[in-house]
């Protein structure tokens, strides 16, 4: 800022007031400041000023690398996250909960104050995960990603992933379909438990019975999700619909349908959940349930902004963004019996 001021004849308190943009100053000043900064490739130091502040502007994200970084969900999660703090003095720092140990509350607690974070979002922690519960009793401003962790003193934001396997499914019972099959997810993911508690129950609703057989845990993968319905499709009497609990599985689904010889959807529907922008360019285009991921991320890093930076932060947050049913042409009335 000196050397901007000693190029343009202002003083240092009218560059800073211009850079900072805090203060009243002429517009032909303003300019000159901004073309000479631009000349002189001037940028914040940031480092300088957290240590003139006294304050941290790095948000941890957090996250199990190993199963979730580089999928479409947490690249959305991300990219909202990012939009909401850009233009601001805050960034991301990422940090794996698998690698980093952050269910050892010593190891947890001193890597962030080392990393100097001011809070943390938790993407899609395990159910069996201690590290949010350990923030929140230390006061350290945090919210939970995709899963309320059933713990009310902990802020989170989450879908409906119940209400939203609920509508799928009835969905498909209402296109006549009374034999339906499941595939969920992880075991140890609340949303997984969600969407098959909503499978579930919305069979128990019209009274149509569950049979065992046909649910099973494909992990979110494709790979397993194909195997699994390779083998499932195969059965003497099978399903004529099934509901993957994500896009992806989805695939899988469909995909082991057409080893088998089996056409989507005269002779098998298939759903999903998330989504995806290729599940609509799905041959057939996938009958999904949306869930607003990128929005996912928007809100928890607004609520960290409003915690960190507002005169009266607010309370714990439990907030439920809704899913909605897309109706593509992967679902349709059940056909002809498959003879087997």
């Amino acid at each position: 800022m000196g050397d901007i001021a000693r190029a343009t004849g202002l003083s240092p308190m009218t560059v800073s007031r211009v850079l900072s943009n805090r203060g009243s100053v002429s517009e032909a000043k303003r300019k000159r400041v901004l073309a000479t900064a631009k000349r002189l490739n001037y940028h914040v130091d940031i480092i300088a000023r957290q240590l003139r502040a006294q304050h941290t502007f790095q948000l941890g994200v957090v996250a199990p690398f190993q199963g979730l970084v580089g999928t479409v969900y947490f690249g959305h999660i991300l990219q909202g996250i990012q939009q909401v703090l850009t233009g601001t003095d805050y960034h991301i720092a990422l940090f794996d909960s698998l690698s980093e140990d952050f269910n050892d509350v010593r190891r947890c607690v001193n890597l962030c104050h080392e990393r100097r974070v001011g809070g943390l979002i938790v993407v899609a922690p395990e159910l069996s995960a201690r590290f949010p519960e350990t923030f929140a009793n230390l006061q350290m401003p945090i919210i939970v990603v995709g899963s309320s962790l059933g713990q009310h003193g902990i802020s989170y934001v989450d879908v409906d992933n119940y209400g939203g396997a609920c509508a799928m499914t009835q969905h498909i019972i209402h296109l006549g379909h009374t034999r339906i099959g499941f595939i969920g997810g992880r075991n140890d993911l609340r949303d997984a438990s969600q969407r098959e508690l909503g499978f579930r129950n919305t069979l128990a609703k019209h009274r149509l019975r569950v049979v065992d057989e046909w649910i099973v845990q494909g992990e979110y993968e494709t790979r397993k999700a194909f195997q699994l319905s390779m083998s499932l499709l195969a059965k003497s009497r099978r399903p004529t619909a099934i509901f993957a609990a994500n896009d992806q599985m989805a695939y899988g689904a469909i995909d082991a349908a057409r080893v088998l010889g089996l056409k989507v959807p005269e002779d098998l529907s298939v759903g999903g959940f998330d989504d995806l922008e290729a599940s609509a360019e799905f041959v057939p285009a996938l009958t999904t349930v949306a869930q607003p991921m990128m929005d996912l991320g928007r809100v928890a890093a607004r609520y960290l902004l409003e915690v960190l930076n507002a005169a009266e932060p607010p309370g714990v947050m439990h907030k439920r963004l809704p899913a909605r049913l897309v109706t593509r042409s992967s679902t349709a009335p059940p056909g002809r019996e498959h003879p087997r």
